[in-house]
């Protein structure tokens, strides 16, 4: 028998172990022993000693994954200018860091969100993620998997491949983050030289060709889609592994990586440049093939857009328009038959938390108006509810049939049965920003004067009517926190078959963070084939299925009969104009548009102009209404990638900086 030192010896060399170095990159980054060490002991060899060990490690790798409904955590959230926060006194830098990216917090000394050492990434999470201990996890995962004793040859390579995809997807996280990145595809001997230890940025396109050749090569022994969606929901199938990597190389041919002529003098040792300045037109024929592929497999396995299906026992059957409103929202929010949900994030769910506090204004039932436990503290911008179309789908800034010079003038809504009637309170006064949008708007906004759809008030004619000045069923409260600091909130996030109980009740009906759905798959190709060549029957095609599930005319129709642009659609610039629109309207608040910006290098156009919300604290209508500046944002050139704490270059001297932020 082992003595108590030997024990502790032993314990701490297997902790070591455990540990694997990843360079001088993740130097001290190991302070707790991974979820899969059986029965507190740190053997890594007990990981993989049987199946139901083994199955405990893959989850871990799994559980890398950046969780999307993190709101202090995901920066595509709140980094961005969909959402805005009501106070820096009630939403602090240390555990709203997200939010302090957007108001140019960002640093070298101690970067907020950093994912490449798993600091700052605020407290709403149960760890802090550094993607290169997931990447680590991944690599120890596929050195032992295959000498697991009671597992059949196939299990043991679908596995396997599914880590081999998530450390290539864990590697694709992080190149867009920071651009270019190491590749780490074997893990270092614990007790190397340090001296002997390289790990530096690779060129980009050399990045990219890892990772999508990563995917292909496991693409074969993964599953082509879930066997048992019960069980299984959110794991890696040959569906997703084609839809991420049309993803991925929509990316590669996007402007950011794509002829970036912004870093000439960005080279590593050898003096490789690492953005590739020549613009390379075959990426974007490489993307249109790749995402077509993931939309005939989506196909395939019974995908499509989704669609709403009223329940028989509703006391009236809804307007068309609420039908339109909830295919929308049914697409973000449906848990159990959403046909349109291609890879989520099981371990990132809209729980109450996010649903009743943080999205779902205060009381949208006014017999329940003291109901406390509701806040839609995440507050959508008022720059984004002018992004949204007309009626008549296009741009209301180009609608010559909409009152573009008037959209902040006051209007008062029609007394009784009117156009205006399920989507407005009757009688009401409010802005004319409300009146005649398209039906996205009504299904992804709650605002001042407007109609709340919910299971338990079913009937859409007695929809719950939304008042958020003072006094108010939604008006803000004296709260620290628990308000809207805009007057809007995401009702797209918030599911219609929560209910609203008596005594302050809520019950939740919780939902699962959508890493990619089908919608976002036809965006992609669309986009991909009009870079190519223009303009083309298939573009439409995709852009229109998606319209036409909100109730929209086709582009090319649309623009014809009621944009001051007439002709618009039918250039290469016009439609990549309208593209843009369309994924920042179908996929607003769906952790998208954020990287988007990025990718298009127009954040520099978009992310600096002012934040606006409404004086929400003011009674009358006249007041209410006027547009208060919430923050006057700076996005430079520099804010496209993360630096690397100057902690983690001084450990590594061959890490170079993030380009500007020396």
């Amino acid at each position: 028998m082992m003595t108590d030192k030997n024990n502790i010896a032993n314990m701490m060399k297997n902790s070591l172990k455990k540990c694997l170095l990843f360079g001088l990159l993740l130097l001290g980054s190991c302070n707790k022993f991974m979820d899969i060490v059986p029965d507190n002991v740190a053997q890594l060899e007990q990981a993989f000693s049987m199946r139901t060990m083994a199955e405990r490690y893959l989850f871990t790798c799994y559980s890398w994954i950046p969780r999307g409904y993190y709101l202090s955590s995901n920066a595509a959230l709140l980094s961005g200018d969909e959402f805005w926060l009501n106070s820096t006194s009630n939403f602090s830098q240390g555990n709203w860091p997200a939010w302090y990216v957007a108001m140019g917090g960002q640093n070298t000394n101690s970067p907020l969100l950093n994912f490449w050492d798993g600091n700052n990434q605020g407290s709403s999470g149960d760890e802090q993620i550094s993607l290169w201990r997931g990447i680590r996890d991944c690599n120890i995962f596929l050195e032992n998997i295959q000498g697991v004793p009671d597992m059949d040859p196939t299990e043991k390579d679908r596995w396997a491949a599914e880590v081999q995809f998530l450390k290539a997807y864990y590697h694709y996280y992080l190149l867009r983050m920071y651009g270019p990145i190491p590749i780490v595809d074997i893990n270092t001997p614990t007790f190397e030289d340090p001296a002997n230890i390289s790990f530096e940025r690779q060129p980009t396109d050399d990045v990219f060709a890892y990772i999508v050749a990563k995917i292909d090569s496991v693409m074969p022994a993964l599953m082509p889609d879930l066997l048992l969606p019960a069980q299984e929901n959110g794991r890696v199938t040959q569906l997703v592994a084609k839809a991420m990597k049309a993803e991925i190389l929509v990316t590669a041919a996007s402007p950011l990586f794509n002829g970036n002529t912004d870093y000439p003098a960005y080279n590593n040792a050898q003096g490789q440049p690492l953005f590739n300045g020549d613009y390379r037109p075959e990426k974007w024929r490489i993307a249109a093939v790749a995402c077509k592929e993931a939309i005939d497999a989506a196909h395939a396995a019974g995908r499509s857009l989704q669609k709403w299906i009223p329940a028989p026992t509703m006391a009236k059957a809804p307007q068309q328009s609420t039908i339109y409103q909830m295919n929308l929202r049914q697409a973000v929010t449906e848990r159990q038959n959403n046909a349109e949900a291609i890879w989520i994030n099981n371990r990132s769910t809209a729980n109450a938390d996010h649903q009743a506090k943080a999205f779902m204004p205060r009381s949208i039932d006014p017999a329940r108006i003291t109901n406390q436990s509701m806040g839609g503290y995440l507050a959508p911008t008022l720059n984004m509810a002018l992004k949204f179309y007309s009626k008549n789908g296009v741009p209301i800034e180009e609608d010559f049939t909409w009152d573009y010079a008037k959209r902040f003038d006051l209007r008062n809504v029609p007394v009784g049965e009117s156009p205006y009637s399920y989507d407005l309170i009757s009688g009401y006064t409010t802005v004319g920003l409300h009146f005649d949008r398209e039906n996205r708007f009504y299904g992804s906004l709650s605002f001042d004067g407007g109609r709340y759809f919910m299971n338990n008030n079913n009937n859409d004619s007695l929809a719950y009517a939304t008042n958020a000045r003072p006094g108010g069923n939604i008006a803000a409260t004296n709260s620290p926190t628990q308000y809207s600091g805009t007057g809007y909130t995401p009702k797209k996030l918030v599911s219609y078959m929560n209910t609203i109980g008596e005594n302050n009740n809520f019950t939740t009906y919780g939902y699962p963070f959508t890493m990619m759905r089908l919608g976002n798959l036809y965006l992609l190709y669309a986009e991909a084939i009009n870079e190519i060549d223009g303009p083309s029957e298939e573009a439409f095609t995709y852009l229109d299925a998606i319209r036409e599930r909100s109730g929209l005319r086709g582009v090319v129709e649309s623009w014809a009969d009621f944009s001051i642009n007439p002709s618009k659609p039918n250039t290469q610039e016009g439609l990549r104009e309208i593209i843009h629109r369309e994924r920042t309207i179908e996929l607003a608040f769906e952790s998208q548009r954020f990287w988007d910006l990025r990718r298009w290098k127009t954040a520099q156009d978009e992310l600096n102009t002012p934040i606006y919300g409404w004086d929400i604290r003011q009674i009358t209508p006249q007041t209410y209404y006027r547009r208060v500046v919430m923050y006057n944002r700076t996005f430079t050139q520099r804010d496209y990638f993360w630096p690397i704490s100057i902690a983690e270059i001084r450990r590594n001297p061959k890490l170079l900086q993030t380009p500007l932020w020396q």
